[in-house]
């Protein structure tokens, strides 16, 4: 398809990020709203083989990007009318790109046949490819742990009515893209991936361990991934 390129309320809401390490993959700005992601520079490829070219703006919970063209006008595509999308916080090629392709999805529903155009982040491309949505969670600032708080970008705590701390919590949901184009929903990464290595278990294990690798880390993860799909080449 294309070459992979390599991840107020009563307050006021301020998106805080930490930019080391997976954090990459949520820094763009989200002042907003926690579900809506933007970008200077964009390149959009429409199954119809068109490229559209502009800022871009992406509402994850509703599946629409708008492109805000140089010219001044405003497109909005679902993902029935999007290949894929690239997308930058500079205008030259860099590591901070992201690529997103729509790919078709049961939607986590496995005993229907129905598959639905979906976004999803493509973390890297191979015999078996990493792909990522984000869901989003309200948890109480008192009850989270210092590594919870570290993991992933947060909104500012806010006060509700009772006078409770919360914050909204960006959380990735992975998933694994066969070569059949099937959809693997990776609910427990420690007993779900290792499946699919196969014979190679073994290797994908000493690989991790000369490198101090773990499943928590989004880098990690990838180049787990990346590793395996060099033993099956």
């Amino acid at each position: 398809m294309f070459g992979f390129i390599s991840v107020s309320r009563f307050l006021t809401v301020v998106f805080f990020v930490f930019l080391s390490g997976p954090m990459a993959l949520f820094a763009q700005q989200r002042i907003s709203s926690i579900d809506i992601q933007e970008w200077p520079v964009a390149n959009v490829v429409l199954f119809s083989g068109d490229t559209v070219s502009g800022s871009l703006t992406f509402h994850h919970q509703e599946e629409i990007i708008n492109v805000q063209q140089e010219d001044g006008t405003l497109r909005s595509f679902s993902p029935v009318n999007v290949d894929h999308f690239i997308v930058s916080n500079a205008s030259e090629e860099s590591p901070g790109q992201q690529v997103f392709v729509t790919y078709n999805w049961d939607q986590d529903k496995p005993y229907t046949d129905f598959k639905k155009p979906t976004f999803f982040q493509q973390l890297n491309y191979g015999q078996l490819t990493l792909i990522m949505r984000e869901s989003y969670v309200r948890r109480d600032v008192n009850n989270m742990s210092a590594m919870n708080t570290r993991r992933f970008g947060y909104y500012d705590p806010y006060y509700n009515s009772m006078g409770y701390r919360f914050v909204e919590q960006i959380v990735p949901l992975f998933y694994l893209l066969l070569p059949d184009g099937d959809i693997i929903t990776l609910r427990n990464l420690r007993k779900d991936l290792p499946r699919y290595f196969g014979k190679k278990e073994k290797d994908v294990k000493e690989f991790m361990k000369k490198n101090k690798y773990n499943y928590d880390n989004i880098d990690h993860l990838v180049a787990i991934i990346d590793y395996y799909n060099t033993l099956v080449k």
